[in-house]
């Protein structure tokens, strides 16, 4: 703990330097008590009440933060920033109309940069998902009408009115949503109950196990993101070469840290499969094609990079709402029908070698089903 008993004897300036390392060190607590000491000296000092309000954001001291970014704002509108962080206030302490203001102008203020995109996007479904589509319907429709070629938007839109021409989303979307969350990404899943790269790895090594792989194989992994499915079946398989694709660069900077991955190589899982001069003994593929639709090409080209007899492992998210092959979800998933999958497998000259019905993770409070899938090409 930081020693503040001789805090008072301190310059503005010498406090701003111990605070803004504090707050580089993520110390925010500690940090924000500096801040606030700055501000009894000087009321108006814009640095100090900027990083108070991004400290009491860190700390999730929501009002707090709200109440300083409005501060903050009167001093520097400009700064779409001090909006989107305004906007993010709103959200958590349930003022959803103010929620979706501040969103929008930080999205005009910064000319549509995809970082404020991706926030207006996520306020926009947190809104509509408590309050209705009603609510958000009048700036979705203003949000496309401005910027009808941005990846994050077309996106948004396309999901909220369940567009069926719609078949995967927008890689830049995908890219873009990934590298921003990249950085905290297995804190969030943990959050979130997350199931698939444990599901995956244990129906790989029953698999294994069973004897019908000898000695060392090669894995592809589907949408490697920052590396869970790749850890787990590197934990049960340590003599398994693993290959890793993803469309998030920064994605791909966190799996590279676990050094578990022989090569990871940043390609859209759809043109991937011609950049290998390798068969795959087994691909696996971890909550992955939520952002496709059809998935005929997918599982044709899979088939394609297996060697003989290899093995697919995957889940999909279960369409419960209707009885389509696939559903675009307001929350910008795909969801497919156990029929849609069972039929395309076969097609595509796969049999199913076991199915089963699990809880994939959660969203807010509800359990999201789907299945995991081990299939055998043919």
């Amino acid at each position: 703990m930081f020693n503040f008993f001789f805090v008072n004897h301190f310059s503005i300036s010498d406090l701003l330097q111990k605070a803004n390392l504090l707050y580089e060190q993520k110390k925010f607590a500690e940090a924000a008590e500096l801040y606030r000491k700055i501000l009894q000296k000087d009321a108006g000092h814009y640095a100090a009440l900027a990083n108070l309000a991004v400290s009491y954001f860190e700390l999730g001291e929501y009002e707090k933060a709200a109440e300083k970014f409005l501060q903050v704002i009167k001093k520097d509108s400009t700064n779409p920033w001090w909006h989107n962080y305004l906007s993010q206030s709103w959200q958590k302490i349930g003022n959803l109309s103010e929620a979706l203001k501040e969103g929008w102008l930080a999205v005009e203020l910064s000319n549509g940069a995809k970082e404020h995109q991706l926030n207006l996007a996520y306020t926009v479904y947190e809104v509509s998902d408590e309050k209705g589509i009603a609510v958000v319907e009048p700036l979705l429709k203003k949000w496309y009408g401005r910027y009808p070629d941005d990846a994050v938007c077309k996106q948004c839109y396309k999901s909220f009115f369940h567009d069926k021409n719609f078949t995967r989303s927008e890689a830049e979307y995908v890219e873009s949503l990934f590298d921003v969350f990249a950085p905290d990404f297995d804190e969030v899943l943990e959050e979130l109950e997350y199931c698939s790269p444990k599901y995956v790895a244990e129906y790989l090594a029953e698999y294994i196990l069973s004897g019908e792989v000898v000695g060392s194989c090669r894995i592809l992994d589907l949408g490697c993101g920052s590396g869970l499915c790749g850890k787990y079946i590197k934990e049960r398989m340590p003599d398994c070469e693993i290959y890793g694709v993803d469309i998030s660069g920064n994605m791909l900077q966190e799996a590279d840290k676990k050094g578990i991955y022989k090569q990871l190589l940043k390609s859209d899982i759809s043109d991937c499969f011609d950049k290998y001069d390798v068969a795959f003994n087994i691909v696996v593929s971890a909550d992955v094609f939520t952002y496709f639709g059809t998935l005929d090409s997918i599982f044709s080209a899979v088939h394609y990079i297996l060697d003989s007899k290899g093995i697919f492992i995957f889940t999909i998210t279960e369409n419960t709402i209707n009885e389509q092959d696939y559903f675009l979800t307001s929350a910008s998933r795909f969801i497919h029908s156990e029929n849609y999958i069972t039929k395309l497998l076969k097609d595509s000259d796969f049999s199913t070698i076991k199915k089963e019905k699990i809880c994939l993770r959660k969203e807010g409070d509800k359990n999201v089903f789907g299945y995991i899938i081990m299939a055998q090409k043919i």
